[in-house]
């Protein structure tokens, strides 16, 4: 890229042959869902309006990692089960899509 803007055209590259979504609704609690079979790879969109942080496979707690509203992350580890968790009084909805 020769513009000097960033790329946001986030990619996963793998090979994987099949990949699934999921929708989580992030609360002050530990929240989650599982993928049906364990991904290779898992493509994290937090679309806000808050943070969340991140545990893979294991309950979330806000020492985990956090990912700021309105941000994506790319996980190249396997896992079935993402967990999120939002400070206290707050909301966030998150997309993951993975690939296996």
């Amino acid at each position: 890229m020769t513009s000097g803007s960033p790329d946001y055209s986030p990619r996963i590259i793998t090979s994987a042959s099949a990949d699934e979504d999921l929708k989580i609704s992030v609360t002050s609690s530990d929240s989650y869902a599982s993928f049906s079979n364990q991904m290779q790879s898992v493509l994290i969109y937090n679309d806000g309006p808050n943070p969340v942080h991140f545990n893979r496979d294991a309950p979330a707690t806000t020492n985990n990692f956090k990912i700021p509203a309105k941000a994506w992350l790319i996980v190249d580890v396997v896992m079935t089960t993402p967990h999120f968790i939002c400070d206290t009084n707050q909301t966030a909805t998150v997309y993951c899509y993975g690939v296996y």
